[in-house]
C-alpha cells in the first residue's frame, strides 16, 4: 500500500525557533527527534508572508500571483473559494483522493477552512474556532471592557487555540479501521499572535500574565501591526522581551502537541508506513528592523520556514526548496503516476501584495489616523518579490531591486551596490522572471456561489471572526 501521509503546519512558526535550525536544545523536542529520523530542510522558503496565499501555492503547487490570491479578491474568506474551484484539479487533497487516498483536514484557522475554500478534495474537513482569538474584539478599538478581558486571558493562560480538540480528532482517526491509505492535513494556530500559551507553557509571573494580555491587544491586532510596521516603533523593550518569551512558549506547546500526535500514530503501528511532514506557512517578525507581526515584508523571518520530514517517501535533498513544491514532493511520495505539478522556479520565490492600493480608503484611514505620512503609506502599500537560496537575495520592492548577501546581513540591513554584486545573483533575477511569467490560473466565470450560499447570519458570524481575528 502507499505510504499514509501526515502534514501538519504550524501556522506562523519561524524557522530559528526550532532546533535543527538553531534554537537552543530543548526548545522544540519533538522535531528535533523527527528530524533525526528524517531531514530538515535547511534552506525552505515560503511563498508569501500569510496564510490564504502560502496555503494556496501548498495546495496547488501554483504561485499566489498567478492564481489571484496575494490577497482575498473581495476582502472575505469566502472569496477566495471561486478562485480555487476553478484550479479545483490541481488542488492536493483532490489529486490525492483520485489516486485512491482517504482525505482529511483539521484546521483552526479561519482562512485555511471550509469559508475560504479548503476544503476542496477533503472528504472530512473538521474546521475548529480557536479559542483566543475569538474570545474578544482585537480589531483596533480600546476600551476599559476589553483591556480588561485581554487582561484576565493572561492572567488566566488556560485556553489554547485549538490544539487540544485538533489532538481529540487525530486520536479519533487514528484508531479507525481503513483499508485505503490517509492524507492528513493540520492547521495550528497556537503560534499565530495572540502569545498566550496555557501553562505551564505559559510560566510568567501573576503581573507579566496580565502585562501579556496587555501586549496582546496594544501591538498583536492587524491595527497594531500596521501602526508598527508603518514606522510608528511604540513597543517597550520590556513589552518586546515578553512577547518574543511567550512566542517561544508557543512554539514549545506546538511541539508537544505535535510529540502527542507522533506518540499515537506509533502506539497504533502507523507511525512507520507514515511520511510525516513538519512546516509553517510563513514566520513572525519580533522587532526585528522595527517590524512586527507578519505583514509588509518579505524578510527572512517571515519566509524562512521550517521544513522536517521523515518516513517513506522523505526529501533527501538540502538544497533551497519552496512550498510550492509540496504538491510534487507528496505526490511523488504516493507514487502517482499522474499529477498536475510540474518543476517550479529554480530558487524559491515569494509575493506580497499589500491590502489595498495607496488610494484605498482603509489605507488612507490608517495612514491618516496613526499619522505615518508618505513614508508610512509607502511601508503599508508597497508591492514585493523575493528570492532567496539561503545564502543570496533579491528583493524587488515596488520594481527597485535590492541584493543582500544573508551571510553578512542575515537581517537585511545594508543592501549591497548592484555593481558589486556581479554574477552570483543572475540565478534568482532568473527565478523571478520564471515565476512572473508562469501563465495566471483561469478567473472562475460563471462562479459557483459560496459554498454553501451563505445567509445573512452566517455571513455576520463570518465579520465577526475576521474582527476578532484582527484582519478588520
Amino acid at each position: 500500500m502507499a505510504p499514509n501521509v501526515l502534514c501538519v503546519v504550524l501556522d506562523t512558526a519561524r524557522a530559528d525557533a526550532f532546533e535543527p535550525y538553531g534554537a537552543p536544545l530543548g526548545s522544540s523536542p519533538a522535531v528535533a527527534d523527527l528530524a533525526r529520523g528524517g531531514k530538515a530542510l535547511p534552506h525552505a522558503y515560503s511563498t508569501a508572508s500569510w496564510t490564504l496565499p502560502a496555503h494556496a501555492s501548498m495546495f496547488t503547487g501554483l504561485m499566489p500571483r498567478a492564481l489571484g490570491l496575494t490577497q482575498p479578491p473581495e476582502e472575505t474568506p469566502q472569496s477566495a473559494r471561486p478562485r480555487l474551484e476553478a484550479v479545483r484539479d490541481r488542488m492536493l487533497p483532490e489529486v490525492l483522493r483520485a489516486g485512491g487516498y482517504e482525505t482529511r483536514a483539521v484546521s483552526a484557522n479561519l482562512w485555511v477552512s471550509p469559508h475560504c475554500g479548503f476544503d476542496i478534495g477533503f472528504e472530512r474537513f473538521s474546521y475548529i474556532e480557536p479559542r483566543h482569538q475569538m474570545a474578544m474584539q482585537v480589531a483596533g478599538k480600546s476600551g476599559p471592557r476589553q483591556r480588561l478581558g485581554w487582561a484576565r486571558e493572561g492572567l488566566r493562560s488556560v485556553n489554547d487555540d485549538g490544539a487540544a480538540r485538533a489532538l481529540d480528532v487525530l486520536r479519533g482517526w487514528v484508531a479507525e479501521e481503513r483499508e485505503r491509505p490517509f492524507f492528513w492535513f493540520v492547521n495550528l494556530v497556537e503560534c499565530h499572535s495572540p502569545y498566550l500559551p496555557p501553562r505551564p507553557w505559559n510560566d510568567l509571573g501573576t503581573l507579566d500574565r496580565i502585562r501579556a494580555g496587555d501586549d496582546a491587544r496594544e501591538h498583536q491586532s492587524f491595527y497594531g501591526v500596521c501602526k508598527t510596521c508603518g514606522g510608528r516603533w511604540e513597543i517597550h523593550d520590556s513589552a518586546l522581551a515578553r512577547m518574543r518569551y511567550l512566542y517561544g512558549r508557543s512554539v514549545a506547546y506546538a511541539d508537544d502537541w505535535l510529540g502527542s500526535v507522533l506518540e499515537s500514530l506509533e502506539a497504533c503501528g502507523l507511525l512507520e508506513e507514515t511520511l510525516v511532514i513538519v512546516t509553517s506557512d510563513h514566520g513572525e517578525n519580533l522587532g526585528e528592523n522595527a517590524l512586527f507581526g507578519h505583514a509588509f515584508s518579505l524578510d527572512e523571518r517571515l519566509i524562512h520556514v521550517p521544513f522536517v520530514a521523515a518516513g517513506p517517501g522523505a526529501p533527501d535533498e538540502g538544497g533551497a526548496f519552496s512550498l510550492a513544491d509540496l504538491p510534487r514532493m507528496v505526490a511523488d511520495a504516493a507514487d502517482l503516476t499522474e499529477h498536475p505539478y510540474g518543476q517550479i522556479p529554480s530558487m524559491p520565490v515569494s509575493q506580497f501584495d499589500p491590502p489595498g492600493p495607496a488610494d484605498h480608503p482603509r489605507v488612507q484611514r490608517f495612514v491618516r489616523d496613526l499619522d505615518l505620512g508618505e513614508e508610512g503609506l509607502e511601508r503599508l502599500t508597497a508591492v514585493l518579490t523575493s528570492a532567496s537560496d539561503g545564502a543570496r537575495k533579491i528583493v524587488l520592492r515596488n520594481g527597485s531591486e535590492l541584493l543582500y548577501d544573508l551571510k553578512a546581513d542575515p537581517l537585511e540591513e545594508s543592501p549591497l551596490a548592484s555593481s558589486a554584486a556581479g554574477g552570483d545573483f543572475d540565478r534568482l533575477r532568473a527565478a523571478i522572471r520564471d515565476a512572473e511569467r508562469t501563465p495566471v490560473a483561469p478567473a472562475p466565470t460563471g462562479a459557483p456561489p459560496v459554498a454553501p450560499e451563505a445567509s445573512p447570519e452566517e455571513l455576520a458570524e463570518l465579520e465577526r471572526q475576521m474582527k476578532l481575528l484582527g484582519y478588520m
